[in-house]
């Protein structure tokens, strides 16, 4: 039959003529917690560590083997407070409610509110982004580095509809969605075009087209040595 350790800690004592409140006295340890070893009631610790701590204390008071000792309560008590630690943090995670979220008219209008808000503010840093930058402008036709055979060129594009819109420092009327299209004559050769939306705080957005206007050349028919395309009676110069 194996002893408990109970048994063992308590003939130690006696043998030494101790009562319970001699060794509290000597070693500072409560009553109820050496009457907890020599009972085994282990159940009175707040934990394994707790347990050991004052177990240890207790055998090095008594002249006993402290590793013996722990040997014995680790085989019989410690998978005891494992076991008890485990049900705690269930117990615990079984107690925790989480808030149940519920739709009511409170909850409604304030959410309603708060996207008001949220909205109201998101337009005006939208307006002020807008307001405080480079106007948008984009540019349809003409696109760069062209080279046409009319004379007569077609600008097409959009603005902010606050802005002003400039071609090649000529003023444009925008159309009621900012939209805009105008039709400029060329001349023979290389054209600048400049076309330019300025808005209230003189932020500007421009670009530059350069345009090569090249007309068809129209020849008598004659023969000429010269490579020629003859095309409906006409020719032409390669």
């Amino acid at each position: 039959m194996t002893v408990s350790i109970g048994i063992i800690l308590k003939k130690a004592r006696e043998r030494r003529r101790l009562t319970q409140d001699d060794v509290s006295k000597y070693i500072k340890i409560p009553v109820k917690y050496i009457n907890a070893m020599e009972t085994d009631h282990y159940e009175e610790f707040s934990d394994k560590v707790h347990s050991k701590g004052f177990l240890k204390l207790y055998c090095n008071f008594l002249g006993l083997s402290v590793e013996e000792v722990l040997a014995l309560w680790r085989r019989e008590y410690e998978s005891y407070f494992d076991n008890r630690k485990k049900e705690k943090v269930e117990t615990i995670a079984t107690k925790i409610e989480f808030p149940k979220f519920l739709i009511t008219p409170s909850v409604v209008i304030v959410t309603f509110l708060i996207t008001c808000v949220l909205a109201f503010f998101g337009y005006l840093f939208y307006q002020y982004r807008n307001y405080t930058g480079a106007p948008k402008l984009t540019l349809y036709s003409p696109q760069e580095n062209v080279v046409v055979d009319k004379s007569i060129l077609d600008i097409t594009g959009v603005t902010d509809l606050d802005s002003d819109l400039f071609v090649n420092n000529q003023k444009l009327i925008l159309n009621p969605d900012g939209s805009f299209a105008e039709s400029i004559k060329l001349k023979e050769g290389l054209n600048t075009i400049s076309i330019k939306s300025v808005n209230k705080l003189e932020k500007q957005t421009e670009y530059i087209r350069t345009v090569i206007y090249r007309p068809y050349q129209v020849l008598p028919r004659f023969w000429s040595p010269a490579s020629q395309l003859v095309v409906n009676d006409y020719k032409w110069l390669l």
